[in-house]
């Protein structure tokens, strides 16, 4: 008997605890939109834009406060909650946001098809790779060894600031903000250009902008809307 008792609660248990489940199939893939020739090519270190390109850097760099570098350093963290809690306020957690978490993970994972083989293609050095008057603090630099252009923060940030600013468009202008501090952060840091921080944009733009076309993004992005409006106390 309380065998059956016990069975009977996990059940329950089981049925009150909500599925977290995404579609399977991929948002966007490579085929879906010509990427290598619709970003332009970034700029020559050594011609004009490129100069202004470092040189904005060094500006940045130069204006450096423990605040700005504590920014910096929270922000190599690429996830939803650190990119629009500040926007979206304490409550915008993992633990009380679930869904949001997974569908922002798969939607940068998969935008990567419009960053990767675009990284590959100039293979442009960083900027503390170029210039070593560019500062860059050294688990930065480490984790950044990688080509430049475009800059894959400046996508994800740009990235969850158009995909939510459509979900919650009564915090759009502080999820925009956000989203391309999240970008400048990237700058600062000495690890992207102005010119990978753009670069990003378009590439996000043209990202969301096709995983906007397909039906199983449309469903879970309906689903993570509900998740947010419902949870952020929005009608």
């Amino acid at each position: 008997m309380r065998k059956s008792t016990l069975f009977a609660v996990a059940l329950a248990c089981a049925a009150a605890t909500p599925v977290l489940a995404l579609s399977d199939k991929p948002y966007i893939t490579a085929s879906d939109v010509d990427f290598p020739a619709l970003l332009p090519p970034p700029p020559a270190e050594n011609s004009p834009l490129g100069k202004l390109d470092l040189e904005a850097i060094l500006a940045l760099q130069k204006n450096m406060t423990p605040d700005r570098m504590a920014a910096i350093q929270a922000d190599t963290v690429q996830d939803v909650y650190q990119i629009a809690g500040p926007a979206l306020g304490p409550k915008f957690t993992k633990q009380n946001f679930p869904l949001a978490g997974l569908f922002f993970d798969k939607v940068a994972r998969e935008a990567g098809v419009g960053v990767g083989p675009i990284k590959q293609k100039y293979k442009k050095l960083r900027p503390f790779q170029y210039s070593k008057n560019v500062h860059t603090p050294d688990n930065i630099a480490k984790a950044s060894q990688g080509p430049t252009y475009p800059s894959g923060h400046s996508t994800t940030g740009a990235e969850v600031a158009l995909i939510l600013g459509m979900m919650i468009p009564e915090k759009r202008e502080a999820l925009y903000e956000r989203g391309w501090e999240f970008g400048i952060n990237r700058i600062t840091s000495g690890a992207a250009y102005p010119s990978d921080f753009e670069g990003g944009h378009i590439t996000a733009t043209l990202a969301v902008n096709q995983m906007l076309k397909n039906p199983d993004f449309r469903a879970d992005f309906d689903a993570v809307k509900a998740e947010l409006r419902k949870g952020l106390g929005l009608s």
